[in-house]
């Protein structure tokens, strides 16, 4: 027998950060599999952020709901609004061949939501959006897993690196923090910053632009950016963005910092 729920938002603060709670709820009452679990979380970040915060900006009373469906290995969630009309994979895809100087920071949110889902549609039903996204568990089997929702950063020094790890989530609730975080480093004299993944949950785009804008920065100095730690659904976005290619990537601490 199918599972699932359904939960309606409106436009305030905050309403990402609890639809996403609720997903992680459900994934881990179903003992759903942690990639697909962390890969829905970064998809759900990007399509609820862009609609709440712009699709329904200055709409009183604007509404989001979000239903998902489970059926054996098929999960469907499906996002329906009452904005203006939007079909939010009109748009080409982004140049992920592009160097750190080059890149625009930004644009990568439907670009991980196509290749995170095994199917996406949008139509305008009346005077609503509608986008559905299909996405297949690999085996059909569950497995027990833990999550966090919250972030925590510290920050230490190694030799001449500074090295910032970050914990938690980094999404578009969580990036204005570990984007303060970061500048801070940055203003204080770092050149040599090794950020470290390994207790970190998952990244969306919003935690891209941060990474991208921190490897600017530091570039503009004459120095560099390096990531270690990265668990399977973080290095997934970094691959599909192109993230692994213009930006230092290593598995443990002590590659990083040779």
């Amino acid at each position: 027998m199918p599972q699932g729920f359904r939960m309606t938002m409106g436009a305030e603060s905050g309403e990402v950060a609890r639809a996403s709670a609720a997903w992680a709820d459900f994934a881990a009452a179903q003992a759903l599999p942690a990639g697909v679990r962390r890969s829905m979380n970064v998809v759900l970040d990007e399509l609820l952020a862009n609609t709440l915060s712009h699709g329904l900006a200055g709409r009183a009373g604007g509404r989001v709901t979000m239903e998902v469906q489970l059926d054996g290995d098929r999960l469907v969630v499906t996002l329906t609004d009452d904005g203006a009309p939007f079909d939010p994979f009109g748009r080409a895809a982004p140049d992920t061949t592009l160097s750190v100087e080059d890149r625009p920071i930004g644009g990568l949110g439907i670009h991980l939501v196509r290749q995170l889902v095994d199917h996406v549609s949008y139509i305008r039903d009346g005077d609503q959006n509608v986008v559905v996204l299909t996405k297949h568990l690999a085996d059909g089997t569950h497995e027990h897993h833990s999550g966090g929702r919250l972030m925590e950063i510290t920050t230490r020094t190694q030799g001449d690196y500074t090295i910032v790890a970050i914990a938690g989530n980094l999404d578009s609730m969580t990036s204005p923090q570990a984007q303060q975080a970061l500048d801070g480093v940055v203003a204080g004299g770092a050149t040599k910053v090794a950020v470290d993944f390994t207790t970190l949950d998952y990244i969306s785009s919003a935690g891209l632009r941060v990474m991208l804008g921190t490897a600017k920065q530091l570039m503009a100095k004459g120095g560099a950016l390096k990531t270690f730690g990265l668990n399977q659904t973080v290095r997934e976005v970094f691959d599909i963005s192109g993230f692994s290619t213009i930006l230092a990537v290593h598995a443990t601490e002590a590659e990083a910092l040779k």
